[in-house]
């Protein structure tokens, strides 16, 4: 079976005391884990670009993709992504955190298909990345992601599925992404118990082995990215144990 390449998103570092300052420590601590490509927001060392490719290069590490706000600065990004030699950019936040007035999914469904139309041009592909909200009704009825999936061309915009996003918003996620597989172009793989207590893949609630067993199914899919929002222990344990799951779950080796 084929599946995506797999990365890791940088935000469980950035939010841990110990390493949120230290970029040198944090992309050491992905190299040590195991991961060889990682994605991060669009102001991630924004000023100094070329500095933080070499940092990366020192490592072997690679950008999967950049995410960012429907407001992002397109140009600015779009030579922040020629110089990291990225290709992919993930999109979230429709209408404004926990929107539900459907006037305002709209306007910015327009938006980002005139960012998908330009990215298009220049080789880029947008995926769109859901949280919970999108799965509640709007004031006109439909909900959040219903709007998205029936005004948003998937040729110019497709989506970033969080599969754990997905199941909170009352979803099954393996349903969804079998429903949705032509227009899934990225994964973030992100597991949890309780409510929202972030854990390591394969320590929470999420039906992982069984999200990973369909991901060779999933043939637009260009990277999937494990992302955990926060650690209450070492984030590097953490994402070690996120990458020997993974190694087991796909690869079937143990270490």
């Amino acid at each position: 079976m084929s599946y995506p390449p797999f990365g890791v998103q940088l935000i469980m570092f950035q939010q841990h005391p110990d390493y949120s300052n230290d970029l040198e420590r944090i992309l050491d601590a992905i190299q040590r884990a195991g991961f060889r490509a990682i994605e991060c927001g669009v102001d991630t060392s924004a000023d100094y670009p070329r500095f933080f490719k070499g940092m990366l290069n020192r490592r072997n590490l690679r950008i999967a993709g950049l995410h960012g706000t429907p407001n992002l600065d397109i140009d600015a990004t779009l030579r922040l992504m020629e110089i990291y030699e990225t290709k992919d950019l993930c999109i979230s936040g429709l209408g404004g955190w926990e929107n539900t007035i459907a006037e305002n999914y709209l306007r910015d469904i327009d938006k980002l298909a005139r960012l998908g139309r330009l990215c298009k041009r220049h080789g880029v592909s947008i995926h769109y990345h859901n949280h919970a909200y999108e799965f509640l009704p709007t004031d006109e009825g439909p909900t959040g992601m219903e709007l998205i999936l029936g005004n948003l061309d998937p040729e110019l915009v497709d989506l970033c599925v969080d599969v754990a996003w997905v199941r909170i918003g009352g979803q099954d996620p393996l349903a969804f992404l079998q429903r949705y597989a032509n227009r899934i172009g990225y994964i973030h793989l992100k597991d949890y118990t309780g409510d929202r207590h972030w854990v390591p893949l394969g320590q929470g609630e999420m039906p992982m082995e069984r999200i990973l067993s369909i991901l060779p199914q999933l043939l637009r899919v260009r990277w999937a990215i494990y992302e955990q929002d926060s650690s209450e222990d070492d984030p590097l344990e953490d994402c070690q144990a996120s990458f020997r799951y993974l190694r087991r779950i796909v690869l079937g080796k143990e270490e």
